[in-house]
């Protein structure tokens, strides 16, 4: 085999990613245009890092999922079937955007507040939803040519899954949503991390040979339940262990301490990780 000819795949999947940012570039211009703001005005003349944020996210998202999706030892080659996958994650993303507004920030309007607010808070949200389903999409629709309806349902469960999350974490977190709409960028460090989590465990857990949907069920409800026993105890033990002084709900809800949310990001993010690897 020639040197270089190792180096065509890199490049061409690379190249291909390139030119799927630009169309994503379009895309969500497209889409600000018919939702009523100029993107471009907002991010180079009124400075508006909270939508970069959220088309950041959004574009990295969408190019994670499509890379989880895209297998070439599957048989998948070819600039037709990368545009299809392609295609298939930003949809996808997209959708779970609206999600996100309806159901997980429901008690705000996600444009008011990324485009005219400028809220980072909101904006890491929602943009580490999009990661969190990348991770699902990931998850569900690995295989998705040989059963697409089961992929799509798949997906549902992972953003329900989602939605059941951010509402434990509201009902252990009291006054988020509050917190969230004084731009308190620690409560968004801290809820996006473990949303970001959450979607981790998610597209692990759905991903794999199906044994029945009973049995795929108690899995995943075995498998998130402990989880989040897993996330609990972790939580008391850092603010039992290292923070003795104060708690780390006070530091991150009360003085918007955003090094003690990145502290509880690094405990969320990290213990998933160590537990989807075990």
């Amino acid at each position: 085999m020639e040197w270089y000819t190792i180096l065509i795949g890199p490049l061409s999947l690379a190249l291909g990613v390139l030119l799927l940012l630009i169309a994503l570039a379009g895309f969500l211009w497209l889409t600000g245009k018919l939702e009523g703001y100029d993107p471009v005005n907002e991010l180079l003349q009124r400075d508006n890092a909270a939508l970069g944020l959220r088309y950041g996210l959004f574009a990295i998202a969408v190019v994670f999922s499509l890379l989880e999706i895209f297998d070439r030892s599957q048989g998948d080659s070819g600039a037709a079937d990368f545009a299809i996958h392609a295609v298939l994650a930003t949809v996808l993303i997209y959708i779970s955007r609206f999600l996100n507004d309806w159901f997980i920030l429901y008690h705000f309007s996600n444009n008011r507040e990324v485009v005219q607010q400028k809220n980072l808070a909101v904006a890491l949200i929602e943009g580490a939803t999009y990661m969190a389903s990348a991770y699902v999409i990931g998850g569900a629709f690995y295989d998705w040519e040989s059963g697409l309806i089961t992929a799509i349902l798949w997906f549902l469960i992972g953003q329900l899954l989602m939605v059941l999350l951010a509402f434990l974490y509201r009902t252990v977190a009291r006054g988020t949503d509050q917190a969230l709409d004084d731009q308190n960028l620690a409560v968004g460090i801290s809820l996006g991390a473990f949303l970001l989590a959450g979607g981790m465990i998610c597209g692990t857990v759905i991903s794999g040979p199906s044994s029945g949907w009973r049995q795929d069920l108690l899995i995943v409800a075995a498998y998130l339940a402990t989880w989040i026993v897993v996330m609990l105890v972790a939580h008391a033990l850092s603010d039992r262990l290292v923070i003795r002084s104060t708690s780390m709900g006070d530091e991150v809800g009360d003085q918007h301490n955003i090094a003690a949310a990145l502290f509880k990001a690094v405990i969320f993010i990290s213990v998933t990780l160590g537990f989807t690897h075990g």
